[in-house]
């Protein structure tokens, strides 16, 4: 199934993504059924351009801050701040105790929510670990400002899905229409991958399954109203079979009378 996330507008990116990844990930790999993947392809780009038509009917909505800047900006300077901390002599601090154990490439490219935290907990504990660090007030003062960007990134996104959901029916109609094909592309894709042995490739395709987001311009913002996807039930296992029994010693021999 697609991210239930994915709102009218996004439907453009993920598809133009698992269009490019499809090309990239499939094509070749099993000659014989490179003819399906074409057919895949041709048919979320009619999909992706029947959303577009109808979207670029909507009212368009007022200019905002960057959501695309803001976002690499954080990014930014997450990385730079890993590396001048890895740059000073004897390492004043542990880098682990900004970043949770995480590699900053890597936290970096955590979806907004995420981010947001990941830049406010630098700031704090770099608060706290001040004195340690040479210009810490001019890492500060960068991180504070980009982390409060942030906060207002999340919000504008969430008004706009409150904007969006009062789109027409129209815009509701066609984003069913365009699900039901990015699904089916995705079954394609994943049968595809299995006779490969490599189902772990399909969210390199489809990018809502990603935990990283790697298309750009995508939040992984509940819509209001909307519960969150609950997690599946563990699937039961057999239990073990009991241990046999332990056998008995062998009984040991009457002693003779004679003995």
């Amino acid at each position: 199934m697609a991210d239930p996330y994915i709102d009218p507008f996004e439907t453009k990116i993920y598809g133009k993504f698992a269009r490019e990844q499809m090309a990239a990930v499939l094509m070749g790999k099993l000659p014989a059924l490179d003819g399906m993947v074409e057919f895949a392809i041709g048919k979320q780009l009619v999909a992706d351009q029947a959303m577009s038509d109808i979207l670029d009917r909507q009212p368009k909505p007022a200019p905002e801050l960057d959501s695309a800047e803001v976002l690499e900006e954080a990014r930014d300077v997450i990385v730079r701040f890993g590396s001048y901390l890895d740059s000073l002599k004897g390492r004043p601090v542990d880098p682990k105790v900004f970043f949770r154990g995480e590699m900053p490439s890597v936290l970096a490219r955590r979806r907004i929510t995420k981010l947001t935290a990941a830049v406010g907990h630098i700031a704090d504990e770099l608060e706290r670990q001040r004195e340690k660090v040479r210009g810490a007030d001019a890492w500060l003062a960068e991180l504070r400002e980009v982390h409060e960007k942030l906060g207002i990134v999340e919000r504008q996104q969430r008004a706009t899905r409150v904007e969006r959901l009062e789109l027409g029916p129209e815009v509701s109609t066609a984003r069913e229409a365009w699900l039901a094909i990015y699904n089916a592309n995705k079954s394609l894709a994943r049968g595809l991958l299995a006779h490969l042995g490599k189902p772990e490739l399909l969210p390199l395709i489809f990018d809502d399954l990603a935990e990283v987001h790697r298309a750009s311009g995508v939040s992984d913002a509940l819509p209001p109203g909307q519960p969150a996807t609950p997690a599946a039930a563990p699937t039961p296992q057999p239990a073990a079979p009991a241990a046999p029994a332990a056998a008995a010693p062998p009984a040991q021999p009457a002693a003779s009378p004679d003995a």
